[in-house]
């Protein structure tokens, strides 16, 4: 697996961080979240995804056409 991918961003992510890394919207990121397609610490009210889910999501499910459909 390519580690090499997200470089940029701190190991743990935020959602708006979420949205940039795979260059979807604010609702289809939520429904990603609640959906539990991308695995996420919800901490208080606050949340955090760690980079490697984001990673894991891509990887993973990459024979899934469905996974941007809103």
């Amino acid at each position: 697996m390519n580690t090499n991918i997200f470089t940029n961003y701190k190991d743990v992510v935020s959602v708006k961080d979420l949205q940039a890394m795979l260059g979807i919207g604010r609702n289809l990121a939520y429904k990603l979240i609640t959906e539990n397609k991308i695995k996420h610490l919800k901490i208080n009210n606050r949340i955090l995804i760690p980079k490697q889910y984001v990673i894991n999501f891509l990887f993973g499910e990459a024979n899934n056409e469905s996974k941007f459909t809103s």
